[in-house]
């Protein structure tokens, strides 16, 4: 795993098509601010406690800190105060239920004007409320706006679930992979990558 901070991982977790949820508020996308970093921290850890059930080890997930995952937000948002890595997240009534951070590519065989997004999560209560889906277009609609042309992120290959999510959004695996340790489990993670001009909506 080529990850930068302790709350940028290279696997995701997204949701899928919108369903009787929406009869509440709307989702709105934002940038992230230093305020939303106990949210985002906690979204990730409820994110990979349900995501990854079965695939990582209970007691790894069962230890996940929100604190210091807020501490390394904290510190990531407020050493890029230019977005040269931005992230959003997505306020329901208020609400932060779900965030996407992205930025240029990690791996060597990348370069510009491809960018990656580095992790997507969705609070559990949330999968399948839009959120996810439109975390992901703003992602790569900010890139193309940029001038990237394709758009990357890495799903372990277990993870069916976000995999058909990314696929149904008309991203499509590249053939790149790479074997990596999470909480002392050997896993491998499959490259997806899309045209930046945004998923399918």
């Amino acid at each position: 795993m080529t990850t930068t901070d302790p709350a940028q991982t290279s696997d995701k977790l997204a949701d899928d098509r919108p369903d009787d949820r929406n009869r509440r508020g709307p989702i709105l996308i934002r940038p992230a601010t230093i305020d939303d970093a106990r949210a985002i921290a906690e979204i990730g850890v409820l994110g990979w406690q349900a995501a990854y059930r079965g695939m990582l080890c209970a007691d790894f997930l069962a230890g996940l800190s929100i604190g210091a995952r807020e501490v390394a937000w904290t510190m990531a948002l407020e050493s890029d105060p230019d977005r040269a890595a931005p992230t959003w997240v997505a306020e329901r009534d208020g609400r932060v239920v779900g965030y996407v951070s992205s930025g240029p590519p990690r791996d060597e065989d990348l370069s510009a004007p491809t960018a990656e997004v580095y992790a997507i999560y969705v609070l559990p209560a949330e999968w399948r409320s839009g959120a996810g889906r439109a975390l992901l277009i703003s992602a790569a609609s900010h890139w193309h706006a940029c001038g990237a042309g394709e758009v990357v992120l890495w799903v372990l290959e277990d993870n069916l679930a976000s995999r058909s999510f990314y696929e149904a959004m008309g991203w499509r695996p590249d053939g790149a992979r790479q074997s990596v340790v999470l909480g002392g489990t050997m896993v491998t993670e499959v490259r997806y990558r899309t045209r930046a001009g945004g998923p399918n909506p």
